[in-house]
């Protein structure tokens, strides 16, 4: 549950220390983590989160070593964080089993997209590269998420 946050956080702080411009980083769009909703549907309240976070913004990630990719990258990462607190309260892998695989998929991504140095890399983008592997599977975690969140309800 904390891997997602600490991860992001790392990135974030990467953002952050390794090119701040001093407009201070991110935008301040997450929204504090709630509990499940009444009768226990996620994917109702999760699901615009989840698109807000990503929702055509991916163009940004062209240049995947990019600040901007990184920020919006950790925007993501921050928003399925919060989720998988939330579905941990809510019961994780024995109510959600499929969200929460989707959600360690993410949290792998971000651990990768660290990892690889990916950030301020110019060869981050280029063949053989994993960094836009690692993007991509940040990028699309949203919506694989959301369709998760959808399937482990019945919805």
């Amino acid at each position: 549950m904390r891997r997602t946050t600490a991860s992001a956080a790392v990135l974030l702080l990467a953002v952050l220390a390794g090119c701040s411009d001093g407009d201070g980083g991110g935008d301040g769009k997450t929204e504090p983590t709630s509990s499940a909703s009444a009768g226990g549907k996620l994917a109702g309240e999760w699901g615009p989160k989840l698109a807000a976070a990503t929702d055509g913004k991916d163009a940004v990630c062209n240049q995947v070593g990019d600040k901007a990719c990184a920020t919006h990258l950790t925007d993501i990462a921050l928003v399925v964080g919060e989720l998988e607190q939330t579905v941990n309260e809510a019961g994780g892998t024995a109510e959600y089993p499929r969200t929460v695989a989707e959600i360690g998929k993410v949290n792998a991504a971000v651990d990768a997209y660290t990892d690889h140095e990916c950030l301020e890399d110019e060869n981050a983008g280029i063949e053989g590269s994993p960094c836009p592997d690692d993007a991509q599977t940040i990028l699309t975690g949203g919506e694989t998420i959301a369709l998760a969140l959808q399937a482990d309800e019945g919805a």
